[in-house]
């Protein structure tokens, strides 16, 4: 079962890196195009879940696609020179170009959405979800569990879009500690896991593995500080507890979308959301973390900007 995992996880992480990079082409489009096809793996396997059938899967479907395709169709419109690096001045054809003031409106817009879908999504992980872990009968309640890509899928998939258009890099180290909080919760939860954090729910975790994804997330954020004072010893002490301070969000984050994953599959009666990866499961199994993670740090940011 590991080699299964470790294959699968190095296979997954070089495609991500391939698009992310564009190693071989220069086009951002790539890895964008990847977001959105990810985005209907998770719309799909959620909808497996909350196992919803006709009429609700259509509207369960266009709740959760629409605002990604709007959102994707908006920055094709706004940004086709920068995703497709191409100087339009080189093309000898006739194209109808939205004006400078048009696309700035619009590129205003697009993030004024994020911030929407964003505290849509913040509403959700912060009030719904504890409600519905508590009393148990939010998810599955039939009339409300349609909504529930378009709270837990779709935010996640545009801000990802959105963050990677603006700042590549904060994306990519928004990624890596998510992943590593995942993984050392599994190495040091099968080395020293011996308390369970919600057996009810998830047997397999422990609190022990919940530190030690923290532990290996603030190991990696100090040698960063520290690697950063060295060439620059003028780091103002409050970047140093913001980021302390990040890491310990996205780390908590990750493991509260791990668990509410783990608490709809135990509703659902299922293990795994699917079978497309070797040794994980389903997409949704590796990404189950992200879906709070994003959308939230995003939001925390946007309202420390606002200060």
């Amino acid at each position: 079962m590991l080699k299964k995992r470790i294959f699968s996880s190095v296979i997954l992480f070089s495609i991500f890196i391939i698009s992310f990079f564009e190693i071989y082409i220069d086009n951002s489009i790539y890895f964008l195009s990847l977001i959105l096809i990810a985005g209907f793996v998770l719309i799909y396997e959620l909808g497996k879940i909350l196992k919803l059938k006709d009429f609700s899967l259509v509207i369960y479907w266009i709740m959760s696609s629409v605002p990604i395709i709007f959102f994707f169709s908006l920055v094709l419109i706004t940004k086709n020179d920068y995703l497709l690096n191409i100087d339009i001045r080189m093309i000898n054809m006739n194209f109808d170009y939205l004006s400078r003031s048009d696309a700035l409106l619009l590129d205003k817009f697009l993030k004024q959405f994020s911030v929407f879908i964003g505290t849509i999504s913040t509403i959700f992980w912060l009030i719904i979800v504890p409600l519905d872990m508590y009393f148990k009968n939010i998810s599955s309640n039939h009339k409300f569990k349609i909504f529930y890509g378009y709270f837990l899928i779709s935010p996640m998939i545009i801000i990802s879009a959105a963050i990677f258009i603006e700042q590549r890099w904060a994306l990519f180290w928004l990624f890596v500690f998510i992943w590593i909080a995942d993984i050392g919760a599994y190495f040091f939860g099968k080395l020293f896991g011996k308390t369970k954090l919600v057996e009810t729910i998830s047997p397999g975790k422990t609190v022990e593995g919940a530190l030690g994804g923290l532990f290996t997330n603030l190991l990696l954020v100090s040698f960063f500080i520290f690697w950063t004072i060295y060439y620059d010893a003028e780091i103002y002490v409050r970047y140093v507890i913001l980021a302390f301070i990040a890491v310990i969000a996205i780390t908590a984050l990750s493991v509260i979308g791990d668990i509410y994953e783990s608490f709809l599959k135990r509703q659902a009666g299922v293990k795994d959301s699917g079978r497309l990866i070797p040794g994980h499961g389903g997409l949704l199994d590796r990404l189950d973390g992200f879906c709070p993670t994003i959308p939230l740090c995003f939001m925390m940011v946007v309202v420390l900007n606002s200060f």
